[in-house]
């Protein structure tokens, strides 16, 4: 595993591209020069979105509230890319020490089986692939609509791309990024629960039985590794993934009430005004449902490792604690699920939650602007 990462492709390229927008650890030579490299994007980025906020030209006629919800989301994008780049990525040995930990955690399940670890790296390098040209692909599409919206000047189209499509990548490559991790973590639970399904075909024999109680214990050891590595990404991304749902939340909410105003509108001929606001609840979404799915995917493996637990039969009193204590960690483990901050689960069940939050602005939104037009004598 540890030379899978200088063979494939895929993740040097994302790990180059990431790096080259300061939002991935850096090496331990070029450490300063990234960091000076880092500050330099967040001043372009911070001095584009400002300036945006501040002329705010084209909203003059918009609601206060509605100007709120709008320009929320620069505020956000200038914190996201400040805490990826400044804090969340900054820690080299904290990943390198991650990566050493998956590594032998990986050569533990697969100690017998190096076919399907080369399988199964390279579906994870395909994995890669096709996120990472996904996210390029998208992001190209959205700086030629922005551009198109600006006639194509480069006056005008740069400083808008600055303040939005350069965080907006930025972010965007740094959820990847943990999106991936908990891929790989996937992975490596579920060749955890493989090798635990493999203990229910042995013989039965004294041998047997000392090798399967070696055999138990040897897997409840990396599931409490993988647990920590889990738990140990959490608390580094807890507070971004929290900030990033809210501005996500926000920005999903009033764009689909700009939509529902250019259908009210029928201005089907601002057809590249469609393209963006649909570009941007495409964005807004996906980024919240990759990262609920990637954390759900370990709690059903989890939970088929519950099954497979359930279903050992102990042949002997030592095997019969070896499963005990399995299953008291497994618990112990699972009595707080994985949430941002304590506040959001990672859960694709918490969806719900975040629609109902969105009918309820996206709702407000539209009788605030009734309750204008009947003030004005429009309806």
């Amino acid at each position: 595993m540890s030379s899978w990462s200088d063979r494939r492709i895929g993740l040097r390229l994302l790990l180059g591209l990431s790096r080259w927008l300061g939002v991935s650890p850096p090496g331990e030579r070029l450490a300063y020069l990234h960091l000076v490299w880092s500050l330099l994007l967040l001043g372009c980025v911070w001095f584009y979105t400002l300036n945006r906020l501040i002329t705010m030209k084209f909203y003059k006629q918009v609601l206060t509230i509605q100007k709120l919800f709008y320009f929320a989301e620069y505020p956000a994008n200038m914190l996201l890319t400040a805490l990826f780049s400044l804090r969340v990525y900054r820690s080299a040995r904290f990943y390198r020490r991650l990566w050493l930990q998956l590594c032998r955690l990986q050569a533990l399940l697969f100690e017998h089986a190096p076919a399907a670890a080369r399988q199964l790296f390279t579906g994870l390098e395909q994995h890669v692939l096709r996120l990472l040209c996904l996210i390029i692909g998208f992001h190209a599409v959205c700086v030629v609509v922005d551009s198109a919206w600006l006639d194509f000047d480069w006056r005008l189209s740069v400083p808008s791309n600055c303040a939005h499509q350069l965080p907006s990548l930025m972010i965007s490559l740094s959820l990847l990024q943990y999106v991936l991790a908990h891929r790989l973590l996937c992975l490596l639970y579920a060749q955890l629960n493989q090798r635990l399904a493999q203990l229910h075909g042995r013989p039965v024999g004294i041998c047997v039985l000392a090798l399967e109680s070696q055999s138990l214990e040897q897997l409840r050891l990396v599931a409490v590794a993988l647990d920590g590595v889990q738990a140990e990404l959490l608390a580094r991304f807890g507070l971004v993934l929290l900030l990033s749902f809210g501005n996500s939340l926000l920005s999903l909410s009033y764009e689909v009430f700009n939509v529902f105003r250019l259908l009210e509108l029928a201005q089907l001929s601002d057809w590249v005004l469609y393209c963006y606001r649909s570009l941007w609840l495409l964005l807004h979404g996906a980024r919240i449902w990759f990262v609920l799915r990637a954390n759900e995917r370990i709690v059903e493996q989890k939970c088929q490792l519950f099954l497979l637990l359930n279903q050992l039969e102990a042949s002997d009193t030592r095997e019969e604690r070896s499963i005990n204590r399995f299953l008291l960690q497994l618990q112990t483990n699972q009595a707080q699920p994985p949430a941002a901050c304590g506040l959001v689960d990672l859960d694709t069940l918490a969806l719900g939650g975040f629609v109902n939050a969105l009918l309820v602005i996206v709702i407000f939104l539209i009788q605030i602007d009734l309750g204008n037009k009947s003030l004005r004598g429009f309806v």
